[in-house]
């Protein structure tokens, strides 16, 4: 990967075309948003981003017609089932090699205290990680953890897990720029793991409403940054849901301008 964009991703849920999101029978109804029109593989292509994360998560979900909607994205990551990471882990694995896209699966809020995953042991996760390596060896486990979480309890597991995927919970100025900068190098020199940082276009953490502007372009432009310097592997925008809600559409359109200006002025050697 040799370019800005190659290290963007969009996070989200791929519609299927009667607008289930292979979740449910609810048309047209996107897990932490509501109502949306609006799929992963179209969001990401009006941001002109090349890889997605898909968190279209249930083993039933993982069929040619679901696979279909991502076969044009660069790369795609899969998030693990939160009823059973093993088995989605071994679904995943063999499938994989007939989509050469598919470069890894995603433990969402990974031994958070609120999570599903808040109680496994570090053998767990060394069962998922070799399932998910089973059939195919190139795929990476990632983790999703917060700033908030105490890295030590991450330690033991840090064998089984290929990249962290990075997030602040509490949008405000003081932890992006006050604290990232130091934060991220201590958090990268404890781990030794690649990061894939996490930008939120909603506040989910504080006001639950859309990101107030200052913050959504505080936190791209320091992931930007990040990226530019090597700091990160790359960063996340969540969610595609998100995208074509109106009282959304300044924090979207921002972005779009942002990234198409960020991209198009800056190569990676």
């Amino acid at each position: 990967m040799n370019t800005l964009r190659d290290k963007a991703w969009v996070w989200g849920y791929v519609l299927s075309d009667s607008g289930r999101p292979f979740l449910n029978d609810k048309p047209w109804d996107v897990p932490f948003v509501g109502s949306s029109k609006c799929s992963l593989e179209t969001a990401a292509g009006y941001l002109g981003i090349p890889n997605v994360v898909s968190m279209n998560n249930q083993d039933t979900s993982i069929t040619p017609d679901y696979l279909k909607h991502v076969t044009g994205c660069k790369q795609v990551i899969w998030g693990l089932d939160h009823a059973d990471y093993l088995k989605s882990a071994k679904i995943l694995s063999p499938i994989s090699k007939d989509y050469p896209n598919i470069v890894g699966g995603l433990i969402d809020d990974f031994i958070d205290c609120h999570g599903p995953s808040k109680s496994m042991k570090p053998e767990d996760t060394q069962a998922v990680y070799e399932a998910l390596k089973k059939d195919n060896p190139a795929l990476k486990l990632y983790t999703v953890q917060y700033t908030w979480q105490d890295v030590n309890e991450m330690i033991p597991h840090l064998p089984y897990i290929d990249v962290i995927n990075l997030w602040v919970w509490v949008g405000n100025t003081h932890e992006w720029q006050v604290k990232m900068d130091y934060g991220i190098e201590q958090y990268k020199a404890k781990t030794g793991k690649p990061i894939l940082l996490g930008l939120f276009l909603h506040d989910y953490g504080g006001t639950d409403q859309a990101m107030a502007m200052d913050i959504l372009e505080l936190q791209f432009k320091q992931a930007v940054k990040y990226a530019k310097n090597g700091l990160i592997d790359g960063f996340v925008i969540l969610q595609s849901g998100w995208f074509d809600q109106e009282n959304h559409r300044p924090q979207v359109m921002w972005v779009k301008e942002y990234l198409n200006w960020a991209f198009g002025t800056y190569s990676i050697r």
